[in-house]
């Protein structure tokens, strides 16, 4: 790992601000440890900067110590910087709770900060991540009932609200009973299950009660993750916002979901429902709880490790990282598609060969079913002992070396493993070079992948069962997804239509709520896409299909398996498989989609094509499509080699384009026929060079977004540079014409702030002498004070290789820059648009142009991969180079930066 870039990632975040996918921001935490620590302040600081992504409003943290002892320390400011002036890193305690505040309710204040210590009523403290939309109405009924409530912030309503049911439960007990532990529990856990009736909106939240040192940790519509593990000889559990946070600590993970809340000490945890539950597992018994009920829930160990979302010494920004990772992410994809891994087939092949399959098989399981790493490492290695890993060995060294030569060599350089337990058998092998260890893991690795394949072909039979449904009963298919995940839909209707001739319609919740919610009907199919599996808004439209007396077909596709819609919303749920994605504009999980989406497509194909045969439909039309499919597979397997190749050859081009435009306000993304990639790429502009962008078909520019072109009131650096540079040259003028007509200095001043003003309120100056009057006329007729601000529009084209779509292009070229727009083109080389894009409509005035060339595929639905991957970097180019530029002019908390843009944010949720 570079920690000198990591440090950097960290301190470089101090003016970000992100919201999750799912609409909530902020980060909360929760540490328990079994007695107090010197280092709890480091702990504390450690956690408190991994949340920075999720707010820099105000950071906060509240330790008790053993004596109960609470030190509240909170303040305006980002974590990176308050650990160190609040004094946070020094800190000792057994309990810490912390916060990260991107601000809603409530003003960035120091009041407004959280944690919140309340003692009203009875004695607590607590904080949150997330949105209560009935502040207002709590903060009127908290003062009425006789609460002091200093903040506007609805984290405190939160503690309140619990604090105000915990009194009256605890009233109902004898007083000699209220520091009794399990009567003050039971009536904390009532406490919290009566104010989530109270609270409106969607929250996570810490929350202890100082005097049985007991802490609650509450996930209701927020990310909210719980670990267990052991620290310093001590035992803890961690609560966080974020993943990666608790596996800095711990690899142990207790799943938390939506409507429970876990209590807990340093070497104990219970969980409970907050409210009536129900969960639906996919091919297994719907779970269900009534409020107040113990659910059972033992610690896993995580298949993600911290050291998968750590930046390598390579690049020097997390979106950087993810982009070249682009190839790998699709192509470990693709070698699902195809059965697995070669090697992992190969291996297979030998272990059925040499009859020790089996033996492999239960070793793999036992290894598995062991939860600790030390004793899955003493299992692994008893077996590396035994006659038959020698067999297998020697068998692999004399027969199969030259199978298995290159494997070893990249598989420990890289931990280059393919099975869902990947990490699992990278940690037995260690750090250090052994190839027997090596071999035997990437063994367990290819029994583990060939089940991760079963269950993945099982979820694709199962979505081609529903297509085959929808297809043969005449119904819609409907794609509903948020943000990157609903543009990837964009292009899954394209992929769905030219290579299945299958409609699909993509289209966003809300809408989705207003304009088809009402004409459902049975075996229509929902698909929903969400990289977290999180997504309240695309959560909301399942919850309302379900109490729908109809026969609707759900899928979803999800990055994190273990979510709520990966779990409980749908008949099959099909994982993207991008891995940890750390930066918060989505890159490889949205070039995952596409893949997966474009697989889906053909696999769609084949139903459609026996639908046809059974139907007895025209055989030409059979014909074209069964010679389509071959063609449609080897442009599949070909897209991890064509991203690699446009990352390889596009690097100087699209530095030449972003150097053009890096600081332009605002711009356009037109493409034609491929909206989806010019929306999403847009998209990414926008995050992380936080200007104006725009994606949409390109004709549809014409029918009124063209009224930006020539004359307008955007105005960027560049145009206020320009005016600036224009009014220098206007006072050196009056400066020598005034020497030269004998106006004396003090009256020359007095033109130059009459000028200044006279340019914005087109008000005559009185106060001049009659000579400096004149000299002031005779400027204002001379000079157009305006015309250095307007600058020609910069328009991105991007189109595929298809004729019709070329000369679509070419005529919104001459359209748009006669009427003054810059022309920059991102697509496979093309001699007419070359031609076209270069050609000045004004040989008199500055003409600014580009062309990125994307490798020859001739083919539009893979120029859809290769475009999405260059506007990605386009993106990124742009956004460092102005985040350089603002830092080097001193201005204060921009928000722009690839990884961290302010104002917008995600969850990490692949485990």
């Amino acid at each position: 790992m570079n920690r000198e870039k990591l440090i950097r990632f960290l301190d470089s975040m101090t003016f970000t601000v992100r919201i999750p996918i799912f609409g909530i921001g902020c980060g909360v935490l929760g540490l328990s440890l079994s007695k107090s620590s010197v280092n709890m302040g480091k702990f504390a600081s450690t956690l408190l900067k991994a949340l920075e992504y999720r707010g820099y409003d105000s950071t906060g943290a509240a330790f008790q110590d053993e004596n109960k002892k609470i030190t509240l320390l909170k303040d305006v400011g980002a974590p990176s910087t308050l650990v160190k002036t609040l004094g946070i890193d020094k800190q000792e305690g057994k309990i810490f709770c912390g916060q990260v505040r991107w601000a809603t309710f409530g003003n960035v204040t120091q009041t407004n900060a959280q944690p919140h210590e309340v003692k009203c009523k009875r004695h607590m403290y607590g904080a949150h991540n997330g949105n209560i939309t009935n502040t207002r109405e709590l903060k009127t009924w908290l003062v009425s009932e006789g609460h002091t409530v200093l903040s506007d912030n609805d984290g405190e309503m939160l503690v309140h609200t619990i604090e105000h049911y915990f009194d009256i439960e605890l009233d109902k007990e004898h007083k000699d009973h209220h520091k009794n532990h399990d009567i003050r529990r039971k009536c904390m856990r009532k406490a919290i299950i009566q104010a989530s009736s109270k609270l409106v909106g969607s929250y996570a939240a810490v929350v202890v009660d100082p005097e049985t040192e007991i802490s609650y940790a509450i996930k209701s519509g927020s990310s909210l993750y719980f670990g267990v593990g052991e620290i310093e000889g001590m035992q803890f559990c961690l609560a966080s916002s974020d993943l990666t946070a608790v596996l800095r600590f711990t690899k142990m993970l207790v799943k938390l979901r939506e409507g429970e809340f876990v209590e807990f000490v340093a070497d104990h945890y219970q969980l409970y429902a907050q409210k009536k539950l129900c969960f639906k597992k996919l091919n297994q018994e719907d779970e269900s709880y009534n409020e107040g009920d113990m659910i059972e829930s033992k610690p896993v160990r995580s298949k993600l490790r911290a050291e998968d979302t750590e930046l390598l010494p390579e690049f020097d920004y997390f979106m950087e990282q993810e982009i070249h990772a682009q190839p790998e992410s699709t192509g470990k994809l693709i070698k699902l598609f195809q059965g697995g891994s070669n090697t992992g087939k190969h291996m297979i092949s030998l272990l059925k060969q040499e009859g020790i399959l089996k033996n492999l098989e239960e070793l793999t399981q036992a290894i598995l079913d062991t939860e600790n790493f030390e004793q899955r490492e003493s299992v692994f290695n008893q077996f590396m002992q035994t006659d038959t890993a020698k067999f297998f060995l020697g068998k692999v060294e004399n027969e199969y070396n030259s199978i298995f030569a290159e494997l070893v060599k990249e598989n420990f350089e890289k931990k280059y493993f393919f099975s869902s337990e990947k990490n699992t058998f990278i940690d037995l092998i260690g750090e250090e070079f052994d190839k027997n260890k090596l071999i035997t893991a990437k063994a367990l690795d290819a029994i583990t992948e060939t089940a991760d394949v079963s269950d993945f072909n099982s979820c694709i039979d199962h979505f081609l069962e529903l297509i085959r449904d929808t297809i043969l009963h005449n119904r819609l298919t409907y794609t509903i997804a948020c943000g990157t995940s609903f543009h990837a839909t964009k292009v899954a209707a394209l992929f769905f239509n030219e290579i299945a001739r299958i409609e699909i319609i993509p289209i966003l919740p809300g809408d989705f709520r207003g304009e088809y919610s009402n004409t459902m009907k049975d075996h229509d199919l929902i698909i929903g896409v969400s990289q977290s599996g999180e997504t309240k808004d695309l959560i909301d439209i399942f919850d309302d299909l379900d109490g729908l007396d109809l026969s609707i077909n759900k899928v979803v596709l999800v990055n994190n398996m273990n979510s709520t819609l990966g779990q409980e919303k749908s008949d099959v749920a099909i994982p993207i498989l991008c891995g940890p994605e750390i930066a918060v504009p989505a890159t490889k999980s949205f070039m995952n989609q596409l893949t997966l989406f474009y697989y889906l497509a053909v696999r769609s194909l084949e139903v459609k094509i026996d639908c046809l045969h059974n139907q007895n439909a025209n055989k030409s039309l059979i014909k074209e499509l069964e010679d389509s499919l071959e063609k449609r597979y080897k442009s599949m397997y070909d897209i991890p080699l064509l991203l690699k190749e446009t990352i390889d050859t596009t690097a100087d081009l699209i530095e030449s384009v972003a150097h053009k435009v890096y600081m332009e306000p605002s711009m356009h993304i037109l493409a034609t026929k491929i909206s989806g990639v010019a929306m999403e790429g847009s998209l990414k502009i926008r995050e992380t060079v936080l200007c104006h962008s725009e994606g949409r078909e390109a004709s549809e520019f014409k029918h009124g977004p063209n009224t930006i072109l020539g004359k307008n009131t955007v105005y960027g650096m560049k145009s206020i540079k320009a005016v600036v540079n224009n009014f220098s040259l206007l006072i050196d003028m009056i400066d020598e014409r005034s020497m030269e007509k004998g106006i004396p200095m003090q009256e020359s001043r007095r033109i130059i702030k009459a000028l200044g003003s006279y340019m914005f309120t087109r008000t005559f100056p009185f106060n001049l002498s009659k000579e400096a009057t004149s000299l002031f006329k005779q400027i204002v007729s001379e000079n157009d004070f305006f015309e250095p601000l307007y600058r020609n529009y910069p328009l991105i084209y991007v189109t595929g290789p298809d004729e019709r779509d070329i000369n679509l292009t070419i005529s919104q070229i001459n359209t748009h820059k006669i009427r003054g727009a810059d022309t920059f083109i991102i697509a496979e080389e093309n001699d007419k648009l070359r031609k076209n894009a270069n050609s000045s409509p004004d040989a008199t005035a500055y003409y600014g142009w580009g062309y990125i060339v994307l490798p020859s595929t001739g083919d539009c639905l893979m120029t859809v991969f290769s475009s999405s991957v260059v506007l990605q970097l386009l993106a990124l180019r742009m956004s460092v180079k102005k985040m350089q530029y603002l830092d080097r002019l001193g201005i204060m908390e921009h928000g722009v930066h690839p990884d961290v843009p302010k104002n917008v944010s995600k969850s990490i949720t692949v485990d």
